[in-house]
């Protein structure tokens, strides 16, 4: 199940079905849960990816309202998204949930305020829900999956706002523009239990899990989130 930022898309197998619904509304999204429970089951992966970054320009400039509801959609949707989720989830003693997270979250870099502000709250969440969800058999984890073309980066790349507040991002981004295949990889990876050591943490697409995890059992500080992936 992956949250989107105005539709739920439940896929399981080879069936696949969309439920309108706004994620930063708790009624919309737990009715988008029941409607798949009820045709599929209770979930077993849930991937919370709803976001947006059309609020740009410098803090004092922007529209209270309109940089709130950014937040909002990004934040708020996968809080709401992890609640329904989990409280699912709980009953049958296992689950994983998958947080999108981005760079601006722990990056240095102006005129994207709401949604830096929202991605380093997932940040926090990811952690703070796999403390809390400690032995109970769900999984929380978060996935960066790298910088991947879609209508939010195009956006970014080539609308006038994005022209005029980040001068330069869209050169750049037709240099190094990806794919999803290699987080998606990720995420299968996690749906087989690939990373269930690693509950909490934030992983890379492309990331070697066995590598990071014999470095979390080595150094057990290394689990900790922090506002730098390096």
């Amino acid at each position: 199940m992956t949250s989107l930022a105005g539709q739920v898309a439940v896929v399981t197998g080879a069936s696949r079905v969309v439920v309108p619904a706004d994620v930063a509304s708790a009624a919309e999204v737990e009715a988008a849960f029941d409607a798949a429970q009820a045709r599929f089951g209770p979930a077993t992966l849930v991937v919370a990816c709803a976001g947006t970054a059309d609020v740009l320009g410098p803090l004092w400039m922007s529209d209270p309202n309109a940089w709130w509801d950014a937040v909002g959609v990004d934040l708020r949707g996968t809080m709401l998204t992890a609640r329904s989720a989990i409280r699912r989830m709980l009953p049958a003693g296992s689950g994983r949930l998958v947080t999108i997270y981005g760079n601006l979250g722990d990056r240095q870099l102006g005129n994207v305020s709401a949604f830096a502000a929202a991605k380093a709250g997932i940040a926090r969440l990811t952690e703070s829900l796999a403390c809390e969800l400690a032995g109970t058999g769900v999984r929380v984890l978060g996935v960066h999956p790298g910088f991947v073309r879609t209508p939010m980066t195009e956006r970014l790349a080539w609308s006038e706002p994005g022209r005029s507040w980040l001068p330069g991002f869209g050169v750049s981004a037709e240099q190094r523009w990806g794919d999803a295949r290699t987080a998606a990889g990720l995420i299968e990876a996690i749906a087989r239990g690939a990373a269930d050591e690693l509950t909490g943490r934030i992983l890379l697409a492309g990331d070697d899990l066995a590598a990071v995890a014999d470095r979390c059992r080595s150094d057990p500080d290394y689990r900790r989130i922090r506002l730098s992936l390096d």
